[in-house]
């Protein structure tokens, strides 16, 4: 059997937040079937970048130390996005429950999110971002 080593994700959303929100399902999904995640948690999540690439990067590079260091498997995202000077910021919120491999159907590890070929392409009505999992 062939070792994959990365897997290319790519999320969408008709707005900017929807496709940030995807992107951290696609992550989640990417290591466990989120269908058995029932979520009973919520917490907080805060990033930040110089461009929206840098963004997404901090966004899923915390979602996945959430996922991979702490335990918890997200379902659920609610994210905004602002701009402040020459900033973006994200405030998010994650649902979730804590890992269970008993009941979570285990995929495949993450071990890191990567800036390789990375981008956030905006079109009227919708916007799709896609990035690297090295595996």
């Amino acid at each position: 059997m062939e070792h994959m080593t990365d897997a290319v994700i790519e999320a969408y959303g008709g707005t900017l937040e929807e496709a940030f929100e995807q992107a951290a399902r696609g992550l989640n999904d990417t290591m466990i079937d989120l269908k058995g995640v029932t979520p009973d948690r919520e917490l907080r999540i805060n990033a930040k970048g110089h461009d929206l690439e840098s963004l997404l990067f901090d966004w899923l590079d915390k979602v996945m130390l959430i996922l991979v260091a702490d335990g918890i498997v997200m379902s659920e995202f609610l994210v905004k996005i602002d701009k402040t000077n020459c900033d973006y910021v994200l405030a998010g919120a994650a649902r979730g429950e804590k890992l269970d491999l008993k009941k979570h159907a285990y995929k495949v590890e993450i071990k890191a999110v990567t800036y390789h070929e990375m981008s956030v392409k905006q079109e009227a009505g919708k916007t799709t971002v896609r990035f690297l999992l090295d595996l």
